[in-house]
């Protein structure tokens, strides 16, 4: 009987440890949730899981402060959670759009098209990974409408290339001309 009441004090303290360790998870959570929505999450110092990173790095950006925002949503995107990490990336492309934008409406262009390219590259990265991203098909559109990709005109001239194949003639069911 001693050794039933002992394993059950043994097990009464293990879940009791396991429910305390649970709660400081809880009470974490809790605390993180509470200091985003009251914004006093630009005060913590302490290592911070993805979300915190990202709120962080979103109010820097309402701020004003980009440059710190970009910063934030670099370390976001390589972090495990890839829905978050993709969704930093856009934030962060977003971001040199939006500074390329206000470069150009200053009559800017030197700075504005080294942003614009970033935007564009990191539009094309999310885009490559996620094809069905609309917010970044859209604001590739955007940033291709502000710079626009130079054209190939300069190679239209050139002929050729020896030896190579003309692709309607080797694509299967197609025809040049009558049946």
């Amino acid at each position: 009987m001693q050794k039933f009441q002992r394993a059950l004090r043994m097990l009464a303290l293990a879940l009791l440890a396991l429910a305390m360790y649970e709660g400081y998870g809880w009470w974490q959570t809790q605390r993180l949730n509470n200091a985003i929505d009251d914004g006093s999450i630009l005060q913590f110092n302490e290592a911070l899981p993805a979300e915190g990173l990202f709120a962080q790095a979103y109010l820097r950006a309402q701020k004003g402060d980009r440059e710190h925002a970009i910063a934030l949503y670099k370390q976001v995107e390589v972090m495990p959670d890839a829905a978050l990490a993709q969704t930093a990336k856009l934030n962060r492309a977003n971001l040199y759009l939006i500074r390329a934008m206000e470069l150009h409406g200053e009559d800017n262009q030197n700075l504005a098209l080294p942003l614009a390219e970033l935007a564009k590259v990191t539009y094309r990265t999310l885009l490559r990974a996620e094809p069905g991203n609309w917010d970044a098909k859209y604001n590739l559109e955007r940033a291709l409408r502000l710079v626009p990709d130079p054209d190939d005109s300069d190679d239209a001239d050139l002929p050729p290339p020896q030896q190579s194949e003309r692709a309607p003639t080797t694509m299967r069911g197609f025809t040049l001309g009558l049946p």
